[in-house]
């Protein structure tokens, strides 16, 4: 009875927090849609950042210098470092690095050879020290002319030469510059059977995207793809390479993860049997016989097959306990519910993990699972040391594709990667319908918030973290604050790498916004180079305490069975539940997960009561340095540096009052904005004589076909409600939805606003800057304010860049 009690309060706490999350969700879209306008109320104006041409004061390249021998990257004290010049790892001139990065995918990692250098010195100009090399294997192509991929048509792996030439080009070109690479391994190949050789498929079937997760288990499959990995290092000569900061073996996929999705269940033919051989000889292994194992299931599925898989709906026994029958799971949860087994007090008392029976079975199946990925990324990990040096950081795949459990599977790579979107594009009838889409134009402040905080709960202490994509992308109009909003985050937390979610579309090579694209998204290039340095230069410091959550090996592979690797599943309520932990542990103090096999230990939280008060809706992070307001939502980071605001007006508190810093946004517009102010003659900003300002808000694309020109409108999603998209196109008026392929020319959201600079000087110029950073007339003096204590200023210009000089 008290394992049936656990498992279910556990579930009962994982759905109050998806109903929870649900009416949150709710209700902050009617406040967001009522607080956030929408197209009518922003005043646009063009402006396209040229970025083969940025004058000083915008360029952030000199960040960077050309990595070398002593630049090679390994993991030391759970981070990132530099070898130093000895070119030994571990001593004394050892450096720490964190990497802010962006992706490449499919055509765009191999530009032709005269654009190489024009690229890297784009992204070092914009503050980016790596680049992720991203999609290499997705698009099979066998043009020698522009190559859109690593591989040909040819048996995998067959490899393009244009391809190879033209990428290691490129990496040297990158290297000259200061940026490092991410090299990512499978992420798109899909293995062809007649081609390939490898285990047929049934008749009519199709074989998944990228083989997801028949690679994971196929024998040849995982030979190949270790042949794979050997060549493509030594073709592309990066043994020992300094420019090879890390390596990405798998993304988004795992077995645990494909069984939490019910991927696995789909399984037929010899695939289905392959997996469950692989499954009756674990529990061999584990239980000595067959029989063992049933008696101590005591339900067992042992037919003339022998044991047969698991499918992913066994695991409701978890919730609903041994004797689970499907049709008669509602009256289940009543009847448990009315046993009393539903209170915090008796879950934080009693952990006993099933020990028999059918809930004994599941979590062997997840134990085999893990066990099962962990011999197909170690085998992979240890292909790579082999071929590129034995210092190479290596991660396997992205925590959220099998959740904690996913660490036991992990235990061998070297660091942790992750993902992170906002509002990422929903599909309603055709997945990457371009002429068909909607988003729900929501914040990392208000809708992306505990999501944010939430990433922090799979750290682990010992190894460097990695956001290795992320994004809020066109045409959301709060876009332009996820690059520093992430960067201030990340560093509070003392994370080690941000990588955006993507660059530009190599087959297009477009400076226009075009879903993720960064390249000629004005808005965020206006802040790139700041949130960069922000992140770079450790300008946040990490919070001063450390809050280690350790889970046993039973509750992670009972999370695990319970499908916490799944959007929305149970980590964040186990925790709360069981520990007492909020998301807002995130912004008071750095948190990460100490795996281990100790016992199940007191909750943490009890070394942290008191650090705020539930009903407060200002939040200001110990050391002082990031504030956050509910009210707005708004965030701030004050560094001695750069000092960031993000996010709407606020409503008028005493924390706002005290405040001088805080923008007072004029009566117009959204009065929303992403304001950064940051010193570019390397002094503290109170006595900085050079200072750049920005001002970033919403970005818009033309309107195609229309005279005169004006930017293409958000609407409602065919009338419902919190559902936007892009008015339709000319040509295709009969989809709901505009191309997400924007077209030029780009425009800007103004933002009306007064500020205040503290300083000690007699006179400040504000020049406003084009698009290539160059000055243009001065504001006019009524725009200045002169106080005793520093200047006010009022700005309402359409340009987000001002270059500051105080006498």
């Amino acid at each position: 009875m008290a394992t049936l009690s656990v498992a279910t309060q556990t579930m009962k706490y994982f759905r109050l927090q998806a109903f929870f999350v649900f009416r949150l969700t709710l209700l902050s879209l009617v406040c967001f849609h009522s607080s956030f306008a929408l197209a009518g109320d922003i005043a646009w104006y063009r402006f396209e950042v040229n970025e083969d041409a940025l004058s000083p004061v915008v360029d952030f390249g000199g960040m960077n210098h050309p990595l070398e021998i002593g630049d090679r990257v390994f993991v030391k004290q759970g981070h990132f470092y530099r070898v130093g010049p000895d070119g030994r790892a571990g001593t004394k001139d050892d450096a720490r690095v964190r990497f802010f990065g962006i992706s490449l995918s499919s055509a765009a990692n191999f530009p032709e050879e005269k654009d190489a250098q024009k690229i890297a010195r784009r992204l070092r100009r914009l503050g980016f020290n790596a680049v992720r090399l991203h999609h290499l294997d997705s698009i099979l192509s066998d043009s020698l002319d522009q190559p859109r991929g690593i591989l040909t048509t040819a048996a995998y792996p067959s490899f393009n030469e244009a391809a190879l030439r033209r990428l290691r080009v490129f990496i040297d070109a990158l290297k000259a510059e200061g940026l490092y690479i991410n090299l990512n391994l499978h992420v798109g190949y899909q293995f062809r059977p007649a081609v390939d050789q490898v285990t047929p498929l049934m008749a009519g079937e199709q074989m998944p995207f990228a083989s997801h997760p028949l690679h994971l288990f196929e024998p040849r499959m995982i030979s190949l793809q270790a042949e794979y990995v050997q060549q493509l290092l030594r073709r592309l000569d990066l043994k020992d390479e300094p420019a090879l900061a890390m390596v990405e073996i798998n993304n988004e996929s795992s077995l645990l993860g494909a069984w939490q999705r019910g991927q696995l269940d789909r399984l037929t033919g010899e695939y289905e049997r392959a997996l469950q051989l692989h499954w009756q000889k674990w529990v061999l292994r584990q239980h000595g016989h067959a029989d063992s194992a049933c008696k101590l299931w005591d339900s067992c599925s042992l037919t003339r097959k022998g044991v047969i898989n698991v499918k992913s709906s066994e695991a409701a026994i978890l919730e609903y306990g041994e004797g689970w029958v499907a049709g008669v799971q509602r009256f289940s949860r009543r009847a448990i519910n009315k046993l009393g087994w539903d209170t915090p007090e008796s879950l934080q008392q009693q952990y006993r993990p099933h020990q028999q029976g059918n809930g004994r079975r599941v979590l062997d199946y997840v134990r085999f699972l893990s066990d099962l990925d962990q011999q197909y990324l170690n085998l992979i990990r240890k292909t790579i040391r082999q071929e590129a040096g034995d210092l190479l950081p290596v991660t396997g795949t992205q925590v959220y594709f099998g959740g904690v459990a996913l660490a036991d599977a992990q235990q061998q790579m070297d660091y942790v990667d992750e993902h992170f979107y906002v509002d990422h594009y929903d599909f309603p009838r055709k997945e990457w319908d371009r002429n068909d889409w909607r988003i729900r134009n929501s914040s990392v402040l208000r809708e992306g918030w505990q999501s944010l905080l939430q990433r922090a709960y799979v750290r682990d202490a010992r190894k460097p973290f990695v956001v290795s994509e992320f994004n809020q992308a066109f045409p959301n109009q709060q876009s332009a604050e996820i690059l520093p909003v992430m960067s201030a985050v990340a560093s509070a937390q003392d994370w080690d790498g941000l990588f955006l979610f993507q660059y530009i579309d190599g087959d297009r090579w477009l400076s226009v916004p075009d879903s993720f694209g960064l390249s000629g998204h004005s808005g965020q290039l206006a802040v790139s180079g700041m949130a960069a340095a922000m992140f770079r230069q450790y300008q946040v410091r990490p919070l001063p305490a450390q809050m280690n959550i350790s889970l046993a090996p039973e509750e992670r592979t009972m999370l695990g069975a319970l499908r916490d690797g799944v959007s929305g599943g149970g980590l964040p309520a186990y925790l709360q539940a069981q520990y007492g932990i909020d998301y807002k542990h995130a912004f008071y103090t750095r948190v990460a997960m100490l795996y281990g096999t100790q016992s199940r230990t007191a909750g943490p939280s009890q070394r942290t009561a008191g650090l705020w008060r539930e009903d407060d809706m200002n939040w200001a992070a110990p050391g002082g340095q990031l504030r956050y307001s509910e009210s707005g939502p708004w965030l701030t980071a004050d560094t001695s540096y750069t000092r960031l605001f993000a996010g709407r007006k606020a409503l008028v508190s005493a924390m706002m009052d005290a405040d001088k810093y805080l923008p007072a946004f004029l009566e117009k517009g959204r009065q929303y904005g992403v304001i950064m102010m940051t010193s570019r003659d390397a002094l503290p900003l109170r006595d900085s004589r050079h200072l750049l300002l920005v001002l970033s808000g919403a970005t818009a694309t033309t309107q195609p076909g229309v005279q005169p020109e004006r930017p293409k409108q958000l609407i409602s999603y065919e009338g419902k409600s919190g559902w936007w998209t892009l008015e339709p196109d000319l040509a295709t008026a009969r989809k709901p939805s505009g191309s997400l392929d924007g077209a030029a020319p780009v425009w800007l959201e103004r933002i009306p606003v007064k500020l205040f600079h503290a300083s000690k000087s007699k006179k400040i110029t504000v020049y406003p800057l084009d698009g290539n950073g160059v000055r243009m007339k001065a504001l006019a003096s009524t725009a200045i304010s002169k106080k005793t204590d520093g200047f006010e200023l009022e700005f309402d210009f359409p340009s987000p860049w001002y270059e500051i000089v105080l006498e």
